[in-house]
């Protein structure tokens, strides 16, 4: 079956875009495949595609429940068979879609990457045909790229470890070259086909305003939104400063809602909804907000503090403008916005000295045993509440640290709140100190490049496009260093 034609009948798209044909032969043709194709490029399609032609299940390999459900309705919506397997199901729907995979009623199944390692998934895998594993957001994989979860780091064992004889096709949006690297040797990705489109953006202004006070900041933010046309994400670094920001902009009449983890699930899929429906005009929201937003006509991303990394400002800034009409990305810098990253980067990636003497406490807590139960009151009085956001999956603080280095690792679990936690922390022997520096560096790295780009006289848009490895031509026209006024004249820039 041709992969056009199939493009043609199923979806209603004459042709593909730029970078999807060539995964998709690659991959139907047994081959592996690495494709970096640009926020809004159609990255779904190309596992799509290969589930229509291919005798067999595809899996695909998820970072969020959320996206999950997101994708299983865009897949059903072109016909195909699809679920998806969380931790936030019931038991009951979890064993259902386990029986729909065994008796081969599923065209695709979406996971999480730590669902590779349960024994009843694996168990079902071996009664069935697999026919491709797409591996999504897969810049996640790579402790260069994105910090994401330790299970990401696994997956190439998955198909190795059991032989499987299916290709693997990872996909992502920003990648820079040693993240390709990266993503390739540890999915064990066998001389595959690396497809790497332009990450230019060509309909999208951008600008980096340098504010004097955090006052400055909020008043100009507020002042740009209120004279902005169309829909928009504000993206703001902590759940305060999400909720101030929103109070300032409902304050000014502008129509704004909230989102942020701190919030019930309900909620938050209240807000995505009503923003996706464009019954909400703006939305506040820390990087929680996201993957898996594709409205096609957002005119503008605004970002109150740049983000830590230049790979999180371009996915972020990215999902302004997939129409492909002009929209524009305008973000706030001023003088404390390096501490501010260097204490994100602390809480993600702390400083060696910090994790041997966590190691130390856990070790004379666990004893000869090795083994505390997460419930151990005795934890949180020695080594502070780090271990309850750990056990639930946040990637960001000082036992997620320990995890990646090989000094703890969960044990068992057990439901709590119906989602699935660790139940024990073994503390291990033998931790990788060396890596914990070289991981705490090249965070600090990339905040640097953050930092460059943002006190730079030079062209916006080349800056972007060097550091993802992209030759540019010099002067874009379409930023604020190239002769773009991001004040209120922006509203016509293209006249």
């Amino acid at each position: 079956m041709d992969p056009v034609a199939v493009l043609r009948s199923r979806f209603g798209f004459p042709a593909f875009r730029p970078g999807q044909e060539e995964l998709i032969r690659a991959v139907l043709a047994g081959r592996d495949a690495l494709g970096v194709l640009p926020t809004g490029g159609g990255k779904s399609v190309c596992y799509q595609v290969p589930a229509m032609i291919l005798d067999g299940i595809t899996v695909v390999v998820s970072p969020l429940v959320s996206l999950m459900e997101d994708q299983v309705g865009r897949a059903r919506a072109v016909g195909l068979r699809s679920e998806c397997l969380t931790a936030v199901q019931s038991r009951e729907e979890r064993r259902s879609v386990l029986r729909a995979l065994r008796g081969r009623r599923l065209d695709l199944l979406f996971v999480s990457p730590e669902r590779l390692s349960v024994a009843s998934f694996r168990r079902s895998v071996e009664e069935v045909r697999l026919s491709l594993i797409a591996v999504d957001e897969a810049h996640c994989i790579s402790e260069w790229g994105h910090d994401f979860r330790p299970a990401y780091r696994s997956i190439g064992g998955f198909r190795s470890d059991r032989s499987l004889p299916v290709p693997v096709l990872a996909l992502t949006a920003s990648a820079t070259p040693p993240v390709r690297r990266d993503v390739c040797e540890s999915l064990r990705l066998q001389r595959p086909a690396i497809i790497v489109h332009s990450f230019d953006r060509p309909n999208l202004w951008w600008s980096i305003e340098r504010v004097p006070r955090s006052g400055h900041r909020l008043e100009s933010l507020v002042r740009w939104v209120f004279h902005a046309r169309g829909a928009g994400i504000v993206y703001a670094p902590t759940r305060n400063a999400v909720e101030g920001v929103r109070h300032r902009l409902s304050r000014s009449g502008i129509s704004a809602e909230s989102y942020h983890a701190g919030l019930p699930g309900p909620v938050r899929s209240a807000v995505q909804r009503r923003f996706m429906d464009s019954a909400t005009r703006v939305v506040v929201a820390t990087n929680a907000f996201g993957m898996g937003i594709d409205k096609p006509d957002v005119r503008f991303v605004t970002h109150l503090c740049l983000p830590t990394t230049l790979e999180a400002y371009y996915q972020e800034a990215g999902r302004a403008g997939r129409d492909g009409s002009p929209s524009r990305c305008v973000a706030y810098h001023g003088p404390s916005d390096r501490r501010l990253g260097v204490r994100f980067v602390d809480r993600t990636h702390p400083p060696e000295i910090r994790l041997r003497w966590l190691h130390w406490r856990l070790c004379r807590l666990a004893g000869r045993a090795r083994t505390l139960d997460c419930n151990d009151p005795r934890i949180p009085h020695a080594v502070g509440p780090g271990v309850e956001p750990w056990r639930r999956g946040d990637a960001s603080g000082a036992f997620a640290a320990l995890e990646r280095i090989g000094a703890i690792r969960g044990c068992g679990t057990v439901t709590v709140d119906g989602v699935s936690v660790h139940e024990r922390v073994r503390v291990l022997d033998r931790p990788k100190w060396l890596q914990s520096n070289v991981l705490r560096r090249s965070a600090l790295a990339r905040l640097a490049a953050v930092q460059r780009l943002a006190a730079s006289r030079g062209c916006r848009r080349n800056g972007l496009l060097h550091y993802f490895g992209e030759v540019a031509e010099a002067g874009c026209g379409r930023c604020d260093c190239c002769g773009w006024d991001s004040g209120p004249g922006w509203l016509c820039p293209d006249g």
